[in-house]
């Protein structure tokens, strides 16, 4: 069966196993927490120790999953709108050759669930993931760019997700810091 469309489910089901692996490594944190806080006991009163563990993985899975899917949908509008900007490709053709990159994560997704012990592991191969994708890509594409739509492709890619990432750590420090002076006064 060769359907074009088939790929289109493989960043879905990537997001839900790298969910699921991360919500169940974030579950024993979770419950060292709320012991230390003195609630875990007072929650095994009302509910089973299964209970709390399968409430705390819906829980955990839905905000990875809303994590992965918004990282998702910024990446497929900012390959997009590099393409728009570098490609000359009216017909979408690079959007479907990189339709297949998606696999990448899929693997990855699978992979994930040997590091469940390790969150910092899931993360350091999503990462990878995440660098194996931009390479290929770069890879497939590049046949149908010159060279300085190319670089100007892999120069946005970069600058953008540095600026994200760099802004978003700046804004988590001022909160931070601002949670801080406001606790200490």
């Amino acid at each position: 069966m060769k359907n074009t469309y088939v790929t289109g489910y493989f960043p879905f089901i990537a997001i839900l196993l790298f969910s699921s692996s991360l919500a169940m490594s974030a579950i024993p944190y979770a419950i060292k927490l709320l012991s230390s806080f003195g609630i875990y006991e007072g929650m095994l009163d009302h509910f089973s120790t299964n209970g709390i563990r399968l409430a705390l993985f819906a829980a955990f899975a839905i905000v990875f999953f809303i994590v992965f899917s918004a990282l998702k949908l910024i990446a497929n509008t900012i390959t997009e709108l590099c393409l728009l900007f570098f490609a000359k490709d009216p017909e979408g053709v690079n959007l479907k050759k990189i339709r297949i990159c998606s696999s990448i994560y899929l693997g990855a997704g699978l992979l994930s669930f040997i590091f469940v012990q390790f969150p910092v592991g899931i993360a350091g191969l999503f990462i990878l993931a995440t660098l194996a994708y931009f390479i290929f890509v770069v890879y497939v594409i590049q046949s149908t760019m010159s060279f300085p739509s190319l670089i100007g492709f892999i120069l946005f890619e970069l600058l953008f997700w540095f600026l994200l990432i760099i802004g978003t750590i700046y804004l988590t420090m001022k909160l931070y810091n601002s949670v801080q002076t406001n606790i200490n006064v």
